[in-house]
């Protein structure tokens, strides 16, 4: 099964408020640590975690995405860092690599209702913790939320249905709770717009 993430999403949430939330995530992530970053778009959060990181592997459907990572990692040479045209289930074939984390930022809401427990479960089976990074249940009222609600409809039919879903099912908590996760930190207060959530078997 592939898990369809976008790019999208990642670059959307752009500039202060997308770098406010990487700091975040830096902040939750031990020193040394490798981290498989999920749905990793142009790697902007890979970047943001190589020099706490032992290692940051990013994975993404779009083949296109991961050039783009690629180009700047040529760029911005980071030895600890690599990018893949992968998907979890790729990942796992390989058999051999377990992770301290695994990091997914705007990236769930995005996933088909049907396949979103079964992908945190898989990724339960290669990483110790996972980050993920979403859409703030209840939904941020006023122009922040219409806002979001705007952009996820110019997303697609498809994509806009699969966020609605996610808000009205209840988020982050509701999907840990269905695929039997523990949650073990939070970033609590820290935006109107999106939460973060560390969850563990």
């Amino acid at each position: 099964m592939c898990y369809f993430l976008k790019e999208s999403s990642r670059r959307r949430d752009g500039g202060a408020n997308q770098d406010k939330l990487f700091g975040q995530i830096h902040n939750l992530i031990n020193a040394q640590s490798s981290v498989l970053d999920v749905g990793c778009g142009t790697g902007r959060l890979a970047f943001a975690l190589a020099h706490r990181c032992k290692s940051v592997v990013g994975i993404d459907v779009s083949q296109r995405n991961i050039d783009r990572a690629n180009l700047t990692l040529h760029r911005r040479p980071e030895n600890n860092i690599s990018f893949q045209h992968s998907t979890i289930h790729g990942i796992m074939n390989e058999g051999q690599t377990h992770y301290d984390y695994a990091v997914l930022t705007y990236v769930i809401h995005e996933v088909n209702e049907k396949e979103r427990v079964d992908l945190l479960k898989q990724i339960a089976r290669v990483a110790d913790k996972i980050i993920i990074g979403d859409y703030r249940i209840p939904k941020t009222k006023g122009v922040w939320g219409l806002l979001n609600d705007v952009i996820e409809f110019i997303a697609g039919v498809e994509h806009y249905k699969n966020y609605k879903s996610f808000m009205a099912n209840g988020g982050i908590y509701h999907l840990a709770n269905r695929a039997g996760l523990n949650i073990t930190d939070e970033a609590r207060n820290q935006s109107e717009l999106n939460q973060i959530v560390v969850l563990s078997k």
